[in-house]
């Protein structure tokens, strides 16, 4: 560390932070006193500084990780990070392009006004100062409303660069700008689970007193503590029972110093008492001694069966699915204990009907339910609680149509675990929003993901999944970060949400844009919102759909109750949204001084100080960011609503969210001249050069609209709206051009198998372009009449019923010469598939073109595809196989031979090896000299450790009589060497 010599300088902070503040673990401690202030704040606080809008100074930020923290609970866009530092401040920058950051000092003497703020927040700085309060007049200086603190308390050893004890005797009351102290609340922190202090710290609230009488608090609105009660109390816990002790210990004591006369005299029958009772209790102890040593497990269990069932529920991470067996076996002893324990609830009560359903999922597809495609997870760009656009927008109307969707964060909690957090985000909606867990909790826009979060990334998913049964999905990627995660979730179509040119924004890494091109490429369906991004992604994707941004009608067509009121009664020019680098402040300025009449009024969060590039013009009015519910108030003020962009490559792909807002409130808009702004026709006003927007913008003012063109400018947007759009997206999907695959299930008698297989492979495929063939070797029973009804009933099959047994190969080769998909599967008819088990197959040939053939791993084969796992019967597999595959998630291992019980070869690879050799007559080793074939051309076989199948093993060839089913393998094995020498047996 630093030699102290002038802690409080620019230059001692700002080699700080250079040099070794991430080594001293800076910024965990930033958002663990962020957090932790941010919970001991009292409720109204947080509230009103949400509804009034209220804006909020993080004095002394360091690298912003602690204002990141306070993005969670109140609107970013309320946010300002400060720090003298100019080191940090760019630091905080970059890490969180969503925040405000501005170096300043504020203990200097300013040159001109400085900037002030409704509340000021420091969190563990004045500690650092040998004279604190002079410090806390200068924040308090800058406070309109309230400056809250986070200060170490009564730290009497102070730890390097601290130089000032908090005491209750030193801590005022008022502050010198007339600030009062209205909360104190104390925690130890040592008590804290991951504590990184280890002593006292104090939250104080300084409260302006005419804004603390208009919210018309209450005495239980304000707190005075100067201990933590909980700690103290557990402390007088601690000593009470040290106490109990002394006195028993005395109690004791006196007993023995009883009447020593009395005790004399009855001495011999005392001891005659003492001995009868020892033999007594020696023979009751000998009798339990025999009675454990005959029934030890049954005794193990009355006395510990309970307390640990108990303990299992409370503290096991168990998978939804080995939860559901456990239920469904120990339901009767459960509910007999609830009698006499009161067990804790394993999910919060919003999320019990979610519960509930997966336990009914999983039931109903045991007893024949047809696995849909009905979740959605939404990979976002963005926090739901962020400035609400298209990805919340979109994410709530999917699940007003009845899809169950997770929505996930780009905000990570910073952890060396993997799982997640979850929040319910409508009571009346399955629509969640889930934080992971990432090490670092890395920000998504600076840089492709590290293995490692990768892997943290994929294990959190898979738990999610496994947690809710996300057995088929739709994944909206809405960011490239996200890519190389998403190719890896089984059975979930790949959608990417192309909102922006991302390389418009600038400064995009490099190693980002090569993602994006990528998952360009890989997406099953690339959805732009502009016909410039059309253009751009259809360069790299065939499954181009534009699909447009829209707007909330029934939020914005409603007029409020009451609206902003200009107080000199001006007619107002008005815009929200983004003030940023694509905003045009010079065709503002120009707006404002050819209408020195009208008042500019400038709705939304300025990262380009635009205001200070304004604040020589009196009728500019920036209100800075607006909760989203409060944006009718300020648009049904505005005479005319303006898009005033600039011409740059990321606006020319740019569908603006705002038109669509601004038009179901049936206001005027003008535009600078824009592609998208084309398809609004007349209802949009656009202008090619900064005069003819001004001219539009006086001649808006100069008339009033009919109301025959608000009414259309209404109709219009009521028919563009979110809901239009999901229907549109889920249409997409649906109507998705995806590769074909063609299946070739080969059959032989065993018609119960042959049953089960095709059962399976209709509930559990869940893939929109499947070729069924079917092929039946000239069998004996049923088989015949029951797959001629089965091809009647079902769509997209082919039936060919052989007049001979031609063996497997030759049998197998008939199906696939009928085959027209782009991927090829033989499956035996002695398997049952498992859910999304045909997609995740492909995926693999899809991502690694190495690849020659795929198989999946098993229950029962001759080979490495081979795994343990027990379960009593098919129907009981589902969750235990989902979970097993699920913690593999795109995973595969190499292969000598793949079994041809399920395999899967591209179509290339299939033309070039050609069909299976018939010479191997009805079976054994057609397999082995495929794979050999395969690896010829330079091709690998591998196992999909994330897709299993069930495998009866050998149901034909088991019914041969005597030694014919080891003189077939004997005759096969010599031709086979013939082709490629010695055979090389399979390992397990």
């Amino acid at each position: 560390m630093s030699k102290l010599s002038n802690i409080n300088s620019g230059t001692y902070w700002d080699h700080r932070f250079s040099e070794d503040w991430e080594m001293y673990a800076g910024p965990r401690q930033s958002r663990f006193f962020a957090q932790l202030a941010v919970e001991n704040m009292p409720s109204w606080l947080i509230e009103q500084t949400r509804l009034q809008s209220l804006t909020l100074a993080d004095w002394g930020c360091a690298q912003g990780d602690g204002t990141n923290v306070l993005a969670s609970f109140v609107d970013p866009g309320q946010l300002v990070g400060v720090d003298f530092s100019g080191v940090a401040i760019e630091q905080a920058a970059r890490r969180y392009p969503t925040i405000r950051f501005k170096s300043e000092n504020w203990l200097e003497e300013a040159t001109e006004i400085p900037d002030s703020y409704d509340v000021v927040f420091s969190s563990n700085t004045l500690e650092h100062f040998h004279q604190p309060y002079e410090v806390l007049k200068a924040l308090g200086a800058r406070a309109k409303k309230a400056v809250v603190l986070a200060l170490p308390y009564r730290e009497l050893e102070l730890i390097e660069e601290h130089f000032y004890s908090f005491l209750s005797k030193n801590i005022p009351i008022d502050l010198s700008n007339g600030f009062r102290l209205i909360w104190s609340k104390v925690i130890d922190c040592r008590h804290l689970p991951d504590t990184l202090w280890g002593g006292d710290q104090i939250f104080l609230v300084y409260a302006e007193s005419s804004w603390l009488t208009s919210l018309n608090l209450t005495l239980g609105d304000c707190n005075f503590v100067q201990d933590d009660a909980t700690a103290k109390i557990a402390s007088l816990h601690e000593e009470i029972a040290t106490r109990d002790s002394q006195i028993a210990s005395l109690n004791m004591e006196v007993g023995t110093q009883g009447d020593q006369i009395t005790r004399f005299h009855q001495e011999v029958k005392a001891r005659d008492s003492q001995v009868a009772s020892i033999n007594h209790e020696l023979i009751r102890l000998s009798d339990w001694a025999q009675r454990i040593d005959q029934k030890p497990l049954q005794h193990g269990f009355k006395k510990y069966g309970i307390k640990v069932l108990r303990s299992v529920y409370r503290t096991l991470p168990l998978p939804s699915s080995l939860k559901y067996q456990l239920r469904s076996a120990t339901m009767g002893v459960i509910g007999s204990l609830r009698k006499i324990f009161s067990f804790p609830q394993q999910k919060s009560d919003q999320l019990l009907d979610a519960v509930q359903d997966l336990n009914r999922k999983w039931k109903n597809l045991e007893e024949g339910a047809q696995v849909e495609r009905t979740d959605v997870l939404v990979f976002s760009v963005i926090d739901w609680h962020f400035r609400m656009q298209r990805p919340q927008h979109l994410a709530r109307s999917f699940s007003s149509n009845g899809k169950r969707v997770f929505f996930l964060s780009n905000h990570f909690l910073d952890s060396n675990e993997y799982g997640y957090e979850i929040e319910r985000l409508d009571p009346s909606l399955d629509i969640y929003q889930i934080k992971l867990r990432v090490k670092g909790a890395p920000a998504i826009y600076f840089g492709a993901p590290t293995t490692t979060a990768i892997s943290q990334l994929e294990h959190g998913i898979a738990k999610l999944m496994s947690d809710f049964a996300i057995i088929s999905s739709i994944a909206v990627v809405q960011h490239p970060y996200w890519y190389p995660v998403v190719c890896h979730i089984p059975n979930s179509i790949r959608l990417y949400d192309c909102m922006d040119h991302h390389e418009g924004f600038g400064g995009v890494p490099t190693a980002l844009a090569e993602i994006e091109k990528d998952m360009l490429r890989g997406s099953d369906l690339v959805v732009v919102t502009s016909s410039w991004l059309e253009n751009f992604a259809s360069g790299y994707n065939k499954n181009v759909v534009t699909v447009r941004n829209a707007g909330e009608y029934s939020h914005f067509s409603v007029q409020p109750v009451q609206r902003y009121v200009d107080a000199s009664g001006r007619r107002i020019i008005g815009y929200f949204g983004a003030i940023a680098e694509w905003f045009d402040i010079d065709l503002i300025r120009h707006a404002a001084l050819v209408h020195p009449n009208a008042l500019i009024l400038l709705i939304g969060n300025d990262t380009i100080e635009a205001s200070k590039s304004l604040k020589d013009l009196p009728n500019v009015l920036f209100i800075g960011e607006v909760p989203y519910a409060k944006l009718p108030f300020y648009l049904y003020a505005f005479d005319v609503c303006l898009l005033p962009f600039k011409i740059t490559p990321l606006t020319l792909a740019t569908n603006p969210v705002k038109v669509y807002e601004y038009l179901a409130a049936g206001k005027p808009v003008i535009s600078v001249d824009l592609p998208e702004i084309a398809q609004f026709g007349d209802l949009v006003l656009r202008a090619r050069t900064s005069d003819e927007f001004i001219t539009m913008i006086s001649q808006n003012l100069a008339t009033t609209d009919s109301d025959e063109l608000k009414r259309n400018r209404q109709l219009f947007a009521k028919d563009q709206t979110w809901e239009h759009r999901a229907e549109a997206l889920i249409k997409a999907t649906i109507d998705l051009p995806m590769p074909k695959i063609s299946v070739v299930v080969l059959t032989f008698n065993n018609l119960e198998l042959t049953k089960a297989c095709l059962d399976s492979l209709v509930r559990f495929t869940c893939y929109p372009n499947i070729e069924l063939i079917l092929v039946d070797n000239a069998s004996t029973d049923e088989s015949p009449t029951y797959l001629t009804e089965f091809k009647n009933k079902h769509k997209n099959i082919k039936l060919i019923l052989n007049e001979k047994n031609l063996g497997f190969s030759a049998g197998n080769n008939v199906g696939l010469k009928e085959a027209t998909g782009d991927f090829l599967v033989m499956l035996n008819n002695d398997t049952v598939v498992t859910p999304g088990w045909l997609m995740t197959l492909m995926r693999h040939l899809q991502i690694n073109p190495t690849i020659g053939i795929i198989g999946p791993v098993t229950n029962n084969i001759g080979n490495e595809a081979k795994i343990n796992i027990n379960y009593s019967t098919p129907k009981k597999m589902l969750p235990l196989t989902f979970n097993y595959t699920l913690n593999q998630m795109g995973k595969y291992y190499p292969l000598q031979t793949a079994a041809f019980f399920c395999v899967m070869i591209p179509r290339n690879i299939f033309e070039e090896v050609g069909l299976l050799d018939e010479n191997f007559g009805r079976g054994f080793f057609e397999d082995d000299d495929y794979c050999r074939r395969v690896e010829a051309i330079g091709k690998t076989i591998v196992c999909a450790h994330d897709v299993f199948i069930h495998h009866h093993l050998s149901a034909s060839f088991n019914k041969l009589k005597g030694t014919e089913k080891q003189d077939l393998f004997d005759q096969n094995k010599r031709y086979y060497e013939t082709k490629w020498g010695k055979w090389k047996p399979h390992t397990y």
